[in-house]
């Protein structure tokens, strides 16, 4: 584009073909206009199609979702225009445009671009007008709100996102046969019908192919396969979410299944039976399209990008729908083609950055906002749709992409040096962050389906509970800890993801990433390096120490609240530099969001204090009682402990008490257990505790070790400490303090416990970079490779320890989880009807409590119990053996049965030895 006044005529052109895509699109909603479609085979052969009132509306495109993906890319654009022109005329004609096009995008009924827009125009109205973005909130959603409620169609689509099935379920392997319905026995009668086991697969007919009904009850379990059977082999499953934890409803010994009259069959049967051991559950399950995407297309691309990480398997090696542009890239071009097409939007994005500002034109300013809103909007489209791939999309995407360039090099000024751009951009701040959440994902995303354990379910149950509500979890406690933020959160994921463990896990890796990233931002603040800042995030990435916080369902809050301390430190810092009292605000609603989510909250305002010895001036108790604004920190504190003893909150009692007498002893026994924890991992665990249960029987070696720390610390004050720079000084004691305020709520407990160290870790992380940061400086005397080289042995062998830590405790979390699938997969093969409903009593032995590093059952087992039958009068005891269960009266009835744990976690009924009297 050589001339800025061409911009005028492509608006035009854009206004004028949206304008016929919606008058095409009504033409086939309401006149019967023909449809193209390229949505399956049949559709691809080039028949005209005339749509129902039902059928999503394409228009001028093959397929609905590139109608909804276009208007995702061109609507942002004309909605950014109307802040552009002056001419009210103009403005009323593109507003108008606008209207339209949203309203064809119902049509569409396209979820993901419903909310990818919505996203969009956000950004748009961030862009142009900061207070029009704030007040468009709540107008955007009545109009939504609104908007849904005529559009039944889209508004069904997303309700039926994830729907409640009853499925049948082999007892014994716990596979999903298939969604099952009962129906009247007499729609069978006069049809041929075959019997088979489950088991054999063994025919057993009459000799004339025909039985008779009437042995069977009036309404019998049909199996209604989503794929369509021959008979011969059983109909399979679908999406459902986490079977396992489904609460049975029907025990069967056998079910029907029809014959498709499409489908051939090489007995002629119209019916057949199959017997076996089979029960009936009420089970949550996603729709077709997320199925599909699920169980289907995204594996098949990560296994596609595993063959050749690098370069990808090659162009169509995946299929033909992914359903998510950015696995297909990676799946067809590996990590190298991906970088290559992101690059050109990166570079794209340096022009953008470096021009607008020279841009004088308010139409082309407008038109580029729109632009990079859109292509924002198309970029989140691509996780569930092969957008960039879609021709349509491509071609008109390319050359908007070519407009917005051609308009930047008519206003620009000077000459920009790509490469150092380039390079730049990939060191900054956004992208260190960006690394932070690949690694991230990378280290932690194989324990996505690793299976809930113990405590999860007692979570599960309070969300569950009728008495679940928002207020309650303010007010009462119910004798467990003042965890209303926790509480919360389980109750409103349980309520939309029921029991999908990929979403826990999923939130559980976000957060440690939002961490890590908060904790980069406060470390370049302290060590002022972005160097050393990047290498203490990735450092805290990987440390294995605390690892239990992040691959424990249960320990959700402790991350929460290290985010809200993290966020509240730098808030309070941003504030105490830019003197604007809204940080100082959010300083103070991230702090009190920190207290609801985990008890060690009450820490935060002393981080921030500690923080002040980073500062050039002195800090004293007088000085501190002087500054209001450290003082009103404590208020939300304050009201956080009047509250939670209003609400009966567990306080000290059990292992979580106090022993006055041991306090100092166990201060520093449990600081030595942290540090080594944070350094060397887990498996400086079994030494630990063995060096600690030797000190406590020899008391007096206790002393005179402490007395030895005391001089190895003065000794190493003298000589290393005291000819630091005060700077130094002070990062080294924010560390310390750091590690020791996070953990002052957990130093005079009994022990230690992995997930207490999470918070605490980010202190030692700065001092031990801080430290190799003055080991390379030393080592620089003896020449800089030397340096170099010593201090990328010592980084490389602390990475590759925690490295082969952190897979060997997936492995351990990996094989919990298992554990507890098999005990359901086990008490379903063993479930009676009565079960359910009547009052009944469940005995346990050698319930296992942990598996490696990881939990199992130490407590929950009542709960996890409670979702496989949702029965109110189901008692659950446990026993170390079960001679003890016998002699207390179990396994007298089938009321009160007995079962053993096995190794595997699966289950075997004990039976009551006939010389053991029922009465002893």
């Amino acid at each position: 584009m050589k001339d800025k006044k061409f911009l005028n005529v492509i608006i035009g052109v854009l206004v004028f073909t949206l304008l016929l895509v919606v008058a095409y699109g009504i033409g086939q909603k309401y006149l019967g206009f023909p449809a193209y479609l390229t949505m399956n085979e049949e559709f691809a052969k080039g028949l005209p199609i005339r749509l129902s009132q039902l059928s999503r509306v394409p228009s001028t495109f093959a397929g609905h979702y590139d109608l909804a993906a276009y208007l995702v890319l061109i609507l942002p654009i004309l909605t950014s225009l109307i802040f552009g022109f002056r001419n009210r005329l103009v403005k009323i004609i593109i507003l108008l445009t606008v209207i339209l096009g949203f309203g064809l995008l119902f049509t569409t009924v396209s979820r993901v671009s419903f909310f990818v827009l919505l996203i969009a125009l956000f950004i748009v109205l961030f862009f142009q007008n900061k207070k029009i973005f704030v007040l468009s909130f709540p107008i955007v959603a009545i109009f939504a709100f609104l908007f849904l409620s005529f559009q039944p169609a889209l508004l069904s689509r997303f309700g039926n996102t994830v729907k409640e099935v009853s499925v049948l379920v082999d007892a014994k392997t716990g596979d999903a046969i298939g969604s099952v319905k009962f129906v009247p026995s007499q729609r069978f009668e006069n049809k041929i019908i075959i019997q088979k086991r489950v088991a054999d697969r063994g025919q057993q007919a009459s000799p004339s192919a025909l039985l008779s009904l009437d042995d069977f009850p009036r309404e019998v379990p049909l199996v209604v396969a989503p794929n369509l059977s021959t008979g011969e082999n059983l109909p399979q499953g679908t999406g459902y979410i986490n079977l396992s934890l489904s609460p049975v409803t029907k025990k069967s010994g056998y079910f029907f299944y029809e014959v498709s009259p499409d489908a051939k069959s090489s007995a002629f049967a119209e019916v057949f039976i199959f017997h076996g051991d089979f029960i009936i559950k009420k089970a949550s399950a996603y729709d077709l399209s997320f199925t599909t995407r699920f169980q289907g297309e995204w594996p098949r691309a990560l296994e596609a990008f595993k063959k050749n990480i690098l370069f990808g398997s090659g162009y169509g090696s995946v299929s033909l729908a992914v359903d998510n542009n950015y696995f297909r890239m990676l799946g067809e071009t590996g990590i190298l083609g991906t970088a290559s097409f992101l690059a050109i939007f990166l570079a794209l994005g340096i022009y953008i950055k470096k021009i607008l500002p020279s841009v004088s034109s308010k139409v082309a300013r407008s038109f580029i906002l729109g632009f990079v809103a859109g292509f924002i909007g198309i970029a989140l489209n691509a996780t569930l749709i092969d957008v960039f791939e879609a021709s349509k999309i491509a071609y008109l995407l390319w050359i908007l992409t070519g407009v917005v360039l051609g308009i930047l090099v008519l206003y620009q000024t000077e000459k920009i040096e790509l490469y150092p751009e380039l390079k730049k951009a990939v060191t900054s701040t956004y992208a260190v962050i960006f690394y932070l959440f690949i690694a991230a994902v990378f280290i932690f995303s194989p324990m996505l389906n690793n299976f809930f354990i113990g405590d999860d379910f007692t979570w599960f149950r309070w969300a569950s509970s009728p008495f679940s509500t928002i207020a309650h979890y303010f007010t009462e406690s119910d004798g467990f800890f003042y965890r209303p933020g926790t509480k919360i959160y389980f109750l409103l994921t349980y309520s939309i993801f029921w029991f999908n463990q990929v979403i826990y896990h999923a939130v559980s890796i976000l957060l440690h990433f939002t961490a890590a990233a908060l904790f980069f931002l406060l470390a370049r603040k302290i060590l002022r390096s972005h160097f050393f800042a990047v290498l203490a995030a990735f450092l805290f990435l990987l440390i294995s120490g605390y690892s239990e916080a992040v691959f424990w369902i249960s320990s959700t809050g402790f991350l929460f609240t290290a985010v809200f301390a993290l966020s509240s430190l730098l808030f309070f810092i941003l504030w105490e530099e830019k003197k604007k009292i809204h940080y100082y605000i959010l300083s103070l609603i991230a702090l009190t969001l920190g207290l609801l989510f985990h008890e060690q909250g009450v820490i935060i305002p002393l981080l921030i204090i500690a923080y002040k010895f980073t500062k050039e001036e002195s800090i004293n108790p007088r000085k501190l009682l002087r500054q209001l604004h450290l003082i009103f920190l404590f208020i939300p504190v304050g009201i956080y402990l009047i509250v939670r003893y209003n609400a009966q909150s567990h306080w000290f009692s059990g292992d979580y008490s106090y022993n006055l007498l041991k306090l100092p002893f166990n201060a520093v026994g449990n600081l030595l257990g942290y540090l080594s924890l944070a350094f060397f991992g887990p498996i400086s665990l079994p030494l630990y505790e063995t060096f600690r249960n030797f000190l406590r029987e020899n008391m007096i070696l206790v002393l005179l070790g402490s007395l030895l720390i005391v001089f190895i610390s003065a000794f190493l004050y003298r000589k290393i400490f005291a000819n630091m720079e005060k700077r130094e000084k002070r990062i080294i004691v924010f560390g310390f303090l750091f590690f020791i305020i996070s953990l002052l709520p957990f130093l005079g407990l009994g022990n230690i416990t992995s997930r207490y160290s999470y918070l605490a870790s980010f202190g030692l992380v700065i001092v031990f970079v801080f430290l190799i940061k003055k080991l390379y400086m030393y080592l620089q005397n003896y020449g800089k490779d030397i340096a170099l080289a010593a201090i990328t042995t010592l980084i490389s062998v602390f990475f590759l320890l925690q490295i082969i830590q952190v897979q060997q405790i997936h492995l351990d979390w990996t094989g919990a989880g298992e554990k507890t699938r098999r005990f359901f997969i086990s008490i379903d093969a063993l479930y009676s009807d009565y079960w359910s409903k009547e009052p009944v009593e469940l005995h346990f032995v050698d319930v296992p409590i942990k598996y490696g590093q990881a939990w199992v059952f130490p407590v929950g087992l009542a709960d996890a119990l409670w979702f496989a039958f949702e029965n109110k009068n189901l008692k659950v005891y446990l026993h170390p053996n079960v001679r003890q269960a016998l002699d207390q009266g179990a396994g007298t009835s089938a009321l009160n049965p007995i079962f053993k744990f096995n190794e595997d976690g699966s289950l075997d009924p004990v039976y009551r030895p006939k010389k053991i009297s029922v009465n002893k």
